[in-house]
């Protein structure tokens, strides 16, 4: 399959993944509102082509928190990444890291922290679901807090 669209992408994830996993990433919370908005609002953009531009001298970086980006994105928590594929999170820390935009752990995530942070050089963000068990949530803050 060449994949040339966002649609591409998911029809192949929807061919190689199992059906609960897919239905995990591909879905949205409740009656899937925002999902669908979403969706519908970043089709409605138009890029503009410019070719034949000189692009060599393009900066896409910015600051955020007081953190150089090197481009004007944060790589989202994504629950179970490690299902999907192998260390999975690992891969993908790294992966933003090389790119230098901030990485964020899932709560979660299939890998622990103590195997993801030491993977990059930035400092990671971590997304925390406010849970019932107060003992695992101040656990989970105290192991991230470390690492940075």
């Amino acid at each position: 399959m060449i994949i040339s669209s966002p649609s591409d992408y998911r029809k192949a994830a929807k061919a190689k993944l199992p059906p609960f996993l897919f239905h995990y990433i591909d879905g949205g919370a409740y009656n899937e509102h925002t999902l669908r908005k979403n969706t519908e609002d970043l089709a409605n953009i138009a890029l503009k082509q410019r070719v034949l531009n000189d692009m060599s001298k393009l900066d896409l970086s910015t600051e955020l928190f007081g953190e150089k980006l090197d481009l004007p994105l944060i790589l989202a928590p994504v629950g179970l990444t490690g299902m999907y594929a192998r260390r999975g999170e690992v891969q993908a820390a790294k992966a933003a890291d090389k790119k230098g935009v901030p990485f964020t752990l899932s709560t979660v995530s299939v890998c622990p922290i103590e195997e993801v942070a030491p993977t990059i050089q930035r400092p990671m963000w971590f997304q925390l679901y406010v849970l019932k068990d107060r003992g695992f949530m101040k656990n989970a803050l105290e192991r991230a807090k470390s690492r940075r």
